[in-house]
This record gives C-alpha cells, sequence and structure tokens, in this order.
C-alpha cells in the first residue's frame, strides 16, 4: 500500500468526475474493544465477522484504487484512550460525512475521531476547521454538497440552521451556490458521472430546472432488503446483518451502545451511491441494468465493489471515501 509518511498532502476538488488521484479509505472498529466490557457470544459473534470483513473490504478497496493510480490514506482511531464504548461517537467509516474538499481547501469538523494522521499532513492555509457556530451547526462535506465545477448544489437540512455565511465565502471564491433542503445526504439520492450526466433516485428533484441541459437517468427509489415482518419489527429497518435478523439480544446492544453507528438502511439507496475515478471510470456497489446500460451509452467503465457490510453501516462506496486531490480546475458546465 502507498506511504503516508508524506509531509504534506495535495487538496483539490472542483468536480466529483475530475481525475482522483488522492483519497481517504475509511477505517472500521476491532473486536477487541468489545471484549472488555461485554462476553456474551450472541453479541461478539456478529461483531467480530462485521470488524473482520469491514476490514477486509476496506483492504480490497485500497488495493483497487491503487492499481487505478490513487494514492490512499487511511485514518486510526487510538481506541486507547476512551474508557467507555459511549465515548466513541462513530469509528472513521464514513470520513464524507465529516469532511469536504471544495475548490482548494479541506473542510473538517472538529469531533470526528481518527483522523488526525491525516489531517496534520494538510496545509494549514487549505485546513478550514469548522467551528459549531450558531448560525449554521451542520458540516460542510461532500455527502451533501455536489461539486459540478463552477456549481455547487447543496442539500443542507434546515435543522441545522442557515448556511448563509459558507455560501458567501463560496461565492466570493467564484463559486455558484444552489441551495436545496434536504434531511438527507445528497450523495444518497444522486450522482454526478461525467459533464451532463447524472444518475439519481426518482422525486427527488426538477433537474429540467435545478441542472438544464444535463442527462438525468431516473432509477427505483425502492431499495430491496431481505427483511421479513418479523425481523424488521427486531432491528427497526436501521440495520441489517445476513443471519442475525431475529437476533433480539444483538439488537437491543447496539440500540443502547451502538446507536450512532448505524443508519436507517431501509430507506438507503446505494446504487447512486458511486465514486468516480474519471469521466470514464466509475465504481459502483452492485449491478443495475438500466444503470449499466446507461453507463455503456455515455462511454463509462462500472467496476462492481461489494462493500458486504453497508446495510450495516448504512454507507456505500461514496461515503467509506473521501477524496483529497482531483486534477482539473473551476470550469463552467452550464455555460
Amino acid at each position: 500500500m502507498n506511504s503516508q509518511n508524506d509531509q504534506v498532502i495535495p487538496i483539490k476538488g472542483y468536480a466529483s468526475f475530475h481525475p482522483l488521484k488522492h483519497c481517504i479509505v475509511g477505517a472500521g472498529f476491532q473486536a477487541e474493544w468489545f471484549k472488555e466490557f461485554f462476553s456474551n457470544k450472541k453479541i461478539l459473534d456478529p461483531l467480530k465477522r462485521i470488524a473482520e470483513e469491514t476490514e477486509e473490504d476496506f483492504l480490497k478497496l485500497s488495493d483497487l484504487l491503487i492499481k487505478l493510480g490513487v494514492k490512499v490514506y487511511r485514518p486510526k482511531l487510538e481506541v486507547g484512550k476512551y474508557t467507555s464504548l459511549s465515548k466513541i461517537y462513530r469509528p472513521p467509516m464514513t470520513p464524507r460525512d465529516h469532511f469536504g474538499v471544495i475548490g482548494e481547501k479541506f473542510y473538517a469538523v472538529q469531533f470526528a475521531q481518527g483522523y488526525s494522521n491525516i489531517l496534520q499532513k494538510i496545509k494549514k492555509d487549505q485546513l478550514f476547521l469548522k467551528p459549531m457556530d450558531k448560525m449554521y451547526t451542520g458540516t460542510v462535506d461532500t455527502a451533501s454538497i455536489l461539486r459540478a465545477g463552477k456549481d455547487l448544489y447543496w442539500g443542507y437540512d434546515p435543522k441545522d440552521g442557515n448556511p448563509a455565511e459558507y455560501v458567501k465565502m463560496f461565492e466570493d471564491e467564484g463559486f455558484r451556490v444552489h441551495l436545496l433542503e434536504r434531511e438527507y445526504h445528497s450523495d444518497g439520492v444522486i450522482s454526478l458521472i461525467k459533464p451532463k450526466v447524472a444518475v439519481s433516485i426518482q422525486n427527488i428533484a426538477n433537474y429540467e430546472k435545478t441542472m438544464p441541459g444535463w442527462e438525468v437517468l431516473l432509477i427505483d427509489d425502492n431499495p430491496v432488503l431481505p427483511f421479513t415482518p418479523d425481523s424488521k419489527s427486531v432491528i427497526k429497518g436501521r440495520w441489517w446483518i445476513q443471519g442475525e435478523e431475529n437476533n433480539v439480544l444483538l439488537s437491543k446492544f447496539i440500540d443502547k451502545w451502538l446507536g450512532e453507528w448505524v443508519g436507517y438502511v431501509a430507506e438507503s439507496v446505494f446504487d447512486v451511491n458511486m465514486l468516480s475515478i474519471d469521466e470514464n471510470t466509475v465504481i459502483v456497489n452492485n449491478y443495475n441494468k438500466n444503470v449499466f446500460d446507461f453507463f455503456k451509452k455515455h462511454k463509462v467503465e462500472p467496476i462492481i465493489f461489494n462493500f458486504r457490510h453497508r446495510h450495516f453501516w448504512d454507507g456505500g462506496i461514496h461515503c467509506i471515501t473521501q477524496d483529497l486531490y482531483r486534477e482539473g480546475t473551476m470550469e463552467d458546465y452550464f455555460a
């Protein structure tokens, strides 16, 4: 794997489909974390499986990115300094939820755990540590902000306040900012594949108005999970682990101790959560005939990567990565 000993990590990102050269791949947890607190095999065995298979997948994804010419960086959570599992908000699984590269700045939140080894290698004049201010308490991240050159599409949650001060900051740097009120991450509903080409779930936005001139493939927005009526009543649609659907003890443990680790996977559509390597190459979670036919039409090569526990972590390929440097400049794709 590429060395992480370089003193400075380059930062740049104007479009999610520009050539990717530097990227974070998330990190999970170790089953040993739990042994000090819990001993029941009904809890430990499934957690051990998730921990081991998640890291196996992260290593495979890292190797794939390296083969595609991308330098990979991994976070590291020093769990020894935490006295209780409740002190670990969430393992550094989904860096996309906490960070964003907009133009030539890296936006970060103060509370993200496990990323200090990466943040310390970013130039101070390119690192923006967002304070938990009163006007806008949400994050500035590329799970919510879609980058299309000069245009930024920001799907923000109005419960977090008004991000007007950040909008002005981006506009002063030459961006056009389009605010879209959403209570969910934008990368869970749309992916910008290449100039004027995108994939989205249905009934999200009027793209003829918001993205004029772009061809947007609309796909089924009904996620398919093997929930049975009994198992869904146990795990409440929040997460899914094959073979553990009716494990009541595990469900109670996750609800009590790992509530912030999981999302609400019953509403997630991973078919649109993709990571572009460049305009002609994209990593996807699974095969979708309509999407693959669309890719073929636009000369895009899809690479399937099966992140096995995405239904536990509620995170797809885009979520578990964070691009740090993409070649390219601020182009106007709506001129």
